[in-house]
């Protein structure tokens, strides 16, 4: 049975498709078959970062011109990608109906894998709509009050829709693991305040020069730098995410 963990963010250029693509990457390296969708379905850029350039993408399906598999681009072997388009801004609005349906094909075609859904930033409709359908989502935020702010309001939607169980914080871009423990402490504790219920934590990610470097290079962090510590931290969510547990902190203090 597959499951589907949906990649979040309540403001763009926080890497959030930098750490969907390396969570990929990590579960594929644990044995799991992985499949990654770009749903940033009309600014799409994974296959930018994975230096791979498809000729088909999640628009000829939709179009109704191509089937799933056909959008589907093998990266190595675990994994695959169903690319997003760029510039579409008809892909960016779908009907919710559509995506919905989307994400059932998606799931039907791909019984056995872990999905991981690179989503848009922000709170439009699409995007709560995706994050509500999956079975595990992943806001990933920075310590900078736009990303806070942002975030927050990601975590209250879900908490209006009873979507906040299986939802987990990632700190990125943080100078130590301690620090993004208690970037994420300070989190919970405004969910507690003002939404009565705590949000899980899975782990933080270090401020790590590879990552930028990785970018450049269109070469995934994995290959071009397998001892850094971004890379280090990115296998220890996978890995609690393959283990289907997360830390839930609800102190209030």
């Amino acid at each position: 049975m597959s499951r589907q963990v949906a990649i979040c963010s309540g403001k763009g250029g926080v890497g959030k498709t930098f750490t969907s693509i390396s969570l990929a990457l990590a579960l594929r390296d644990m044995g799991k078959d992985v499949l990654l969708v770009d749903a940033d379905l009309g600014l799409a850029n994974a296959q930018l970062m994975l230096g791979v350039s498809p000729e088909l993408t999640i628009a000829d399906y939709i179009e109704g011109t191509k089937t799933l598999s056909e959008v589907t681009t093998d990266i190595s072997s675990g994994l695959k990608l169903i690319p997003g388009a760029s510039g579409n801004a008809s892909l960016a609005n779908l009907p919710l109906g559509t995506l919905t349906d989307l994400y059932e094909e998606i799931t039907r075609v791909f019984p056995d894998s872990f999905i991981l859904f690179d989503l848009a930033a922000g709170i439009s409709d699409q995007n709560m709509h995706m994050l509500k359908l999956c079975d595990t989502r992943i806001v990933l935020f920075v310590d900078e009050p736009t990303s806070i702010a942002d975030s927050y309001g990601v975590l209250k939607l879900l908490h209006l829709s009873d979507k906040l169980d299986e939802t987990y914080l990632v700190p990125n871009q943080v100078k130590s693991l301690d620090s993004g423990k208690k970037f994420y402490d300070r989190m919970n504790r405004l969910c507690l305040s003002f939404l009565g219920k705590p949000v899980g934590f899975i782990g933080a990610i270090h401020e790590d020069t590879a990552v930028k470097a990785s970018i450049r290079k269109r070469t995934p962090i994995d290959t071009s730098f397998p001892d850094s510590k971004a890379w280090y931290n990115i296998r220890a969510i996978a890995e609690k995410i393959a283990g289907e547990h997360g830390d839930i902190e609800p102190s209030q203090t």
